[in-house]
Order: structure tokens, then C-alpha cells, then sequence
């Protein structure tokens, strides 16, 4: 029986993810805030609740992993140091922590709820996506500040920068080396209680129904926890490093020129690269 963690299994997409999971026959080992019922209760936004969600999630596991989903996230522009906490170090820190066991399996997988606004969202400022991959004590509150005059983007410089995180890490030794397929998932709109509850809202709704919707329809639970069953499986072996759009066609009916682009690099700096081998 596989074991998979799911972080933010309690509500909204994690609980579908888990659900869905658990019909299929997976052992699940769920992570949320205290009181929502959890195997495993812990406040992923501080660095001693990813410690203790760690911990006991090895003792839990035997030290073996199949799987391993980071979804929790929150979109709180109020509250900034939480949000870059939760949904940036929230994430790489558990997937960091919890890599020996999925190493341990020999073929496993694991993924990230990443946001499609990555890529809709005009404006992310790339001077803070960087300063918070490059982590320190002072990351958060560097990016909080730079961040104090557009807090609404807030929510896409975390979610931009554990994008590129997955881009970085998924190709490397630790990672697609250990037999680890690791990759994100994009998400548009999802219909949730919450996003039913947006839409009703006198400002949020429109907005939201203003999006283009190719299908006719926002991107149900279900079609997302049928995308990660799929990428932490033996069938997406192949897959590394991807941050797949499933919002509806939202990304392409605005950007369809947009990707796949250009690679626009001189020759000479090609050829060293391509020759090039890691460092052993």
C-alpha cells in the first residue's frame, strides 16, 4: 500500500485530493492546523510546526514515502509574513524534509499546488521572487517590505517563487536522481466552497467571472486530485520539473503566443553548457 502526505488535507482541494486517494487505496497521512481533525496537527506558517509535521510524519511512515502533495496555502494580503511563510516555506521545507523517505521508496513522487496567476498576473516583482528563494532570516520580512505598497501581490511572488524552486530542484540529483519525479500543479479558479462563496461577494464575483472561460465552466475538486493522482504515480515517470496549468484554458486564451517561446541564448554559451557536466 502507498503512503502518500497531504498538507491542507482537511478542506477544499486537499480534502478532495485525499479523498480521492484514499478510494484508490492509499494509506493517507493528512497535515493541517490544529483542530480540523489531521492525523497530524501542525502550523506549517512557523518553522517549528514544519519541524514537528516532519518528525512525526517519518515516525508515522516508517521512514518510507510514495508520495508527498504540499498543497496548503492561503491568499491573506493582510497578513503577508504568514502567507510567504505558508505557501513558500511551507512547502519546500516539507518536501526538503521529507525527500530521504520518498528517496527510500526507490519510485515515488511528489507535487506542488503552485496558482495559474503565476503566469496571468502582470507586475510580479522578480527582485522579491528572488530574495525569497534565496531564503535567510531576513527573507520575509525583506519581501513583506518591498511588498508594502502592492500587498495583492503577495500570493504571486509566493506562489512564482516555489515555482522556481520546483524548476530548480526537480532535475537534480537529489530529486529526478533519487528517483523522484517532482513537479507543480497551477490551478485557476476552483470550484470550492470558497470560490461558491466569492462568487457571491459584490466585488469578488464579477472579477472572477470575468476570466475567460473556454470550457464554460470553472475546474472542479475532482479534475485536480485526478492531476495529482496522475503525477506522484509510475505513469508521469517521465515528467520532471513541470508546472502544469489545469485552469480551464484560462493561461492559453490569454497568453497563447506566449509559450513555448524562444530560447535565446549565443551559441558559444550553449555549447559550454550542453558539454558542461555536473560537479562530481
Amino acid at each position: 500500500m502507498n503512503t502518500i502526505v497531504i498538507t491542507g488535507s482537511q478542506s477544499g482541494m486537499g480534502l478532495a485530493v485525499r479523498e480521492h486517494l484514499a478510494a484508490q487505496g492509499a494509506q493517507i497521512i493528512g497535515i493541517d492546523l490544529p483542530g480540523k481533525g489531521a492525523q497530524i496537527e501542525a502550523d506549517l506558517s512557523t518553522r517549528q510546526g514544519r519541524a514537528d509535521a516532519i518528525a512525526q510524519t517519518l515516525s508515522l511512515c516508517g521512514g518510507v514515502l510514495h508520495g508527498v502533495i504540499a498543497n496548503a496555502g492561503v491568499d491573506m494580503p493582510g497578513n503577508l509574513p504568514l502567507m510567504l511563510e505558508l505557501n513558500y516555506f511551507g512547502a519546500i521545507e516539507i518536501l526538503q524534509g521529507l525527500q530521504p523517505a520518498l528517496a527510500k521508496a526507490g519510485r515515488s513522487g511528489a507535487a506542488a499546488t503552485v496558482s495559474d496567476s503565476v503566469a496571468i498576473s502582470p507586475g510580479i516583482p522578480d527582485d522579491l521572487v528572488d530574495l525569497l528563494l534565496q531564503g535567510g532570516p531576513d527573507a520575509i520580512t525583506g519581501v513583506a517590505e518591498g511588498l508594502a505598497a502592492k500587498p495583492n501581490l503577495g500570493y504571486q511572488v509566493s506562489k512564482m517563487a516555489l515555482a522556481r524552486w520546483i524548476r530548480r530542484h526537480a532535475a537534480t540529483a537529489d530529486w529526478a536522481g533519487a528517483g523522484i519525479t517532482l513537479n507543480g500543479v497551477a490551478p485557476g479558479p476552483v470550484m470550492t466552497p470558497l470560490l461558491a462563496h466569492d462568487l457571491q461577494d459584490p466585488q469578488k464575483g464579477p472579477m472572477i467571472r470575468a476570466l475567460p472561460q473556454p470550457l464554460g465552466e470553472f475546474t472542479t475538486p475532482q479534475a485536480i486530485a485526478e492531476l495529482y493522482e496522475f503525477l506522484i504515480s509510475p505513469k508521469a515517470r517521465y515528467i520532471i520539473g513541470q508546472i502544469i496549468m489545469i485552469d480551464g484554458g484560462i493561461e492559453a486564451a490569454w497568453r497563447a503566443d506566449d509559450w513555448p517561446s524562444a530560447w535565446n541564448i549565443e551559441r558559444d554559451v550553449f555549447i559550454a553548457r550542453y558539454f558542461s557536466r555536473p560537479a562530481k
